[in-house]
């Protein structure tokens, strides 16, 4: 592999096997070297193919104007990100990730903090997200020299949940945990009383309603069951139901949807496990 460009000591561009332009990230792999030697692949840690469709001029302007420091902290937690999620992360989470650290720090040192009303949702629906955040926190309030607060850590971890989508938007994903957290309040205030959160029901709950809410915003069809049943249940369970028919008004008038028959049927089943605990 020949080098083609060099933007700072760790990142170069060069053309693969298939004369197409990469982006090669590695420590040292770009220091003391010149455009037209040969790349020195033992050193190659990260490998972005400039693919036509995926705007690689965004991606090469973050490169020519990030610093080497800025490059190595964002390049150190979707490291740890990719370990953690056992997940290969894409290049736009490096530009994403790097505007939202850059935009807390800079909210921080004019005392413009903001809270995460959601902060409790994204802990409980996404714990792994929520480790990385805690790490990636932890990095930039070092490398800063700040001390963001863990609502911070709460806005990451939708960056983590994000970049693990193929077909969701970013402003979608910050969807999901406001769905479940107005489900919730829903059920309790229908039923009058706290939810167990330490049950196992609980948990599996919390599961359902994640996906749930990502069918929604993704338009995706809901899985399919008996309507015999869900009239059978209706029946048994007559304030499940009715719990269930405010949930399926706040959809409709949030989300301009109709909650299925189907679905309908799964989310009394959920329901009526976690009361009984």
């Amino acid at each position: 592999m020949i080098i083609k460009k060099k933007f700072n000591n760790n990142v170069l561009m060069s053309t693969d096997y298939k004369n197409r332009e990469v982006i090669l990230i590695g420590n040292g792999l770009a220091f003391n070297v010149k455009p037209g030697e040969q790349v020195d692949e033992s050193k190659i840690e990260k490998v972005f193919r400039l693919e036509a469709e995926s705007t690689p001029e965004e991606f090469i302007d973050f490169l020519e104007n990030i610093s080497a420091e800025q490059l190595v902290l964002v390049r150190e937690i979707i490291s740890y990100g990719e370990e953690v999620l056992d997940f290969k992360l894409g290049k736009h989470l490096y530009l994403s990730l790097n505007d939202h650290i850059e935009n807390a720090v800079e909210r921080h040192q004019k005392n413009q903090d903001i809270s995460n009303p959601l902060l409790w949702e994204i802990k409980q629906i996404y714990p792994t997200e929520f480790q990385v955040a805690k790490q990636a926190l932890t990095l930039i309030n070092d490398y800063y020299s700040v001390e963001l607060s863990e609502d911070e850590a709460g806005f990451i971890a939708l960056h983590f949940v994000n970049a693990q989508q193929r077909t969701e938007k970013m402003h979608q994903t910050m969807q999901i945990p406001k769905i479940v957290k107005d489900i919730l309040v829903i059920i309790a205030y229908h039923f009058n009383q706290e939810l167990d959160t330490s049950s196992l029901s609980y948990e599996r709950f919390l599961v359902h309603l994640k996906f749930f809410a990502h069918r929604v915003i993704t338009n995706q069809d809901f899985p399919s069951s008996s309507m015999t049943m869900l009239t059978q249940l209706s029946q048994a369970y007559p304030k499940v139901y009715s719990c269930v028919e405010k949930i399926n008004k706040y959809m409709n008038d949030t989300q301009g949807i109709t909650i299925s028959d189907d679905e309908q049927f799964y989310l009394m089943v959920h329901i009526q496990r976690v009361l009984d605990n």
